[in-house]
């Protein structure tokens, strides 16, 4: 059930409590909020934390932390309050180092976790501080080069609406360091090959397009959502999208109902996120090619 849905019940509830007797009711309502989420995009580096460390209160304070590279898509927006916030991102303690065992200094090096190392978790990946507008979805995209020092946030509002009728919206969003051309393809499997025009040109690096509306796919269709370097066919890299589920009603005494989830066959809203392939030799995880993720924005 939707915060909303729970929100209206809860209500409604009170309101029954309110007309039935003298008692004090209160009615809770929640106080302003944006949304927020965390991508990690720094193809050179492990784990990270992003952390609010301004407040307590009014904050995420756990959702996303040991982020990988390539990694928050599991992740959905959070609540935050109002107002101007002071994010920094931290080693995770997911890492791991290594060290000699002085035990054993002829043997192989140790792997030791970091949060055994305090200094390593205390180290500051990132610095900033941003204003948080109510209502508004945000979505933070760490990127850069860690051994650089270099690594930034690329911060996306994302405005997305509910699509029209037997649509799926989708937009690309560009973490790589050259421009891409981007093709949402009817296909059952992913593309090695694309043709025609693309439906997002020349996107350029540490961008994102406008979201555009696409038919959904027939009940046994789907599409696949393909990117190459601007003005190339080759190399291709290609993901298929979920098809998505449809809702299921209630059965009482046996199951309670389940929402839809969004995808080719059923609608939402989607960001097809394009990333370069990881570092050779870095704690990043392994992607030897570029990639492209996608993430839903908006269930249907």
């Amino acid at each position: 059930m939707s915060f909303s849905r729970l929100l209206l019940l809860g209500g409604a509830a009170a309101s029954i409590v309110a007309c039935g007797s003298d008692s004090n009711t209160t009615i809770v309502t929640p106080d302003p909020a944006a949304l927020v989420r965390f991508i990690n995009a720094v193809p050179d580096t492990g784990f990270m934390d992003f952390r609010f460390v301004d407040a307590v209160d009014g904050v995420p304070s756990t959702p996303f932390v040991n982020l990988a590279f390539r990694a928050g898509f599991d992740r959905s927006y959070q609540r935050l309050s109002v107002g101007t916030h002071h994010i920094r991102v931290f080693m995770g303690s997911a890492n791991t180092i290594r060290i000699k065992n002085p035990a054993t200094p002829n043997l192989p090096l140790d792997s030791v976790n970091i949060t055994n190392v305090p200094a390593i978790v205390a180290t500051v990946m990132g610095d900033t501080t941003f204003t948080f507008a109510e209502g508004v979805h945000y979505t933070f995209v760490f990127y850069g080069s860690a051994r650089a020092a270099s690594q930034k946030f690329l911060i996306l509002t994302d405005n997305f609406a509910a699509p029209p009728a037997n649509n799926f919206s989708l937009r690309a969003a560009n973490t790589s360091t050259v421009a891409e051309d981007v093709y949402v393809t009817s296909s059952t499997t992913a593309l090695t090959t694309v043709s025609g025009t693309p439906n997002f040109a020349n996107v350029a690096p540490l961008t994102a397009t406008a979201y555009a509306n696409f038919a959904v796919a027939a009940a046994t269709g789907n599409y696949a959502v393909a990117a190459t370097d601007a003005g190339t066919v080759t190399p291709v890299r290609s993901v298929l999208m979920p098809p998505g589920t449809a809702a299921v009603l209630a059965v009482p005494g046996v199951s309670g109902a389940l929402s839809a989830t969004a995808g080719a066959r059923i609608g939402g809203v989607f960001t097809a996120y394009i990333f370069p392939a990881s570092t050779a030799g870095s704690q990043a995880a392994v992607f030897a090619n570029p990639g492209v993720v996608l993430q839903a924005d908006k269930q249907p």
